[in-house]
């Protein structure tokens, strides 16, 4: 059962999180999720100490998300070809709806932080993508759904286009032509036979 610290630690992320994604990273201040989770200064203190803090561990507990539920479908799916459908599907809302999304924020503390230890932090972030894409094809492997050996470099490469997709849709509106049409090309090399052969890509 969830402790009330727990519930407490919870609520502050969730909050956080809608404020970032309705004004980035740059532009929020301590003020503006306590406001945002209508609790005194002294209690936010309780469990953070600086927005950077706040911020990292939202995008940790978002991407956990999305990999939990990636996992849960799945484990709960026979059906590979449904599933990818769903994932091309829901990068397409993401895409034609950034200002609902964490990724703007996540570029702005990308740049405004240098330090090793904060890039790490985005570099992994920034393969969450992957990791998802990996747990689909290997599940497309699995079924026999797929004929692709060499996962990880379709895994890499359906990633870089999506990730070009979004940095285009953050920077300026993008069209929903183009973006079915740069997805349908995922779809493609999902299915196609380019990847086979030695997973080393020999």
């Amino acid at each position: 059962m969830p402790t009330k610290s727990s519930i407490k630690r919870e609520l502050i992320l969730n909050n956080a999180k809608q404020v970032f994604i309705q004004k980035g990273f740059n532009r929020v201040t301590m003020k503006d999720i306590i406001e945002e989770c209508n609790i005194s200064r002294g209690g936010i203190y309780l469990y953070f100490s600086t927005v950077d803090e706040i911020f990292i561990e939202v995008v940790k507990k978002h991407n956990r998300a999305k990999i939990d539920g990636i996992k849960s479908s799945i484990e709960n799916s026979t059906d590979f070809h449904q599933l990818i459908d769903s994932f091309f599907n829901e990068q397409k809302e993401k895409l034609l709806n950034m200002d609902k999304s964490l990724y703007a924020a996540m570029i702005e503390f990308c740049f405004s932080h240098k330090n090793i230890s904060d890039k790490d932090f985005y570099t992994e972030q920034f393969f969450n993508t992957k990791d998802i894409i990996m747990e689909l094809l290997k599940f497309g492997q699995k079924s026999k759904s797929i004929t692709a050996v060499n996962i990880n470099t379709l895994a890499d490469s359906i990633m870089f286009l999506i990730e070009g997709l979004r940095s285009l849709a953050v920077s300026s509106d993008i069209a929903p032509e183009l973006a079915e049409s740069q997805l349908k090309v995922c779809k493609r090399m999902v299915y196609s036979d380019i990847f086979g052969g030695e997973e080393s890509g020999k």
